[in-house]
């Protein structure tokens, strides 16, 4: 299991986890904040693997985790993005594994 800061402000894709040659990033549970109001969403790489997570200023969504299952996974060897469709602060934290 490993950790990754949530530190995203820019409009577009943020980078949260780099891409690891040949794995998958397997997201087992997550928490995000935001400061204003912004859509986010989840890529692999440039391609959407979640629907939009409508953010408020100081709200925020969670998926806990279930065991050894994960909500979100990567393609093999791309990075996980958080998009954002503006530019406002959003944080938290990301647990995930490589598969």
């Amino acid at each position: 299991m490993a950790y990754a800061a949530i530190t995203s402000a820019a409009s577009g894709d943020n980078t949260v986890v780099a891409a690891v040659t040949g794995k998958k990033i397997q997201v087992e549970r997550f928490v995000i904040t935001s400061s204003g109001t912004v859509n986010a969403k989840w890529r692999s790489g440039t391609t959407d693997i979640s629907g939009l997570f409508y953010l408020v200023a100081n709200s925020g969504a969670t998926c806990p985790g279930f065991g050894a299952e994960y909500w979100l996974e990567t393609v093999a060897g791309q990075a996980l993005v958080l998009n954002l469709s503006a530019a406002v602060p959003v944080g938290g934290i990301v647990v995930y594994e490589l598969g």
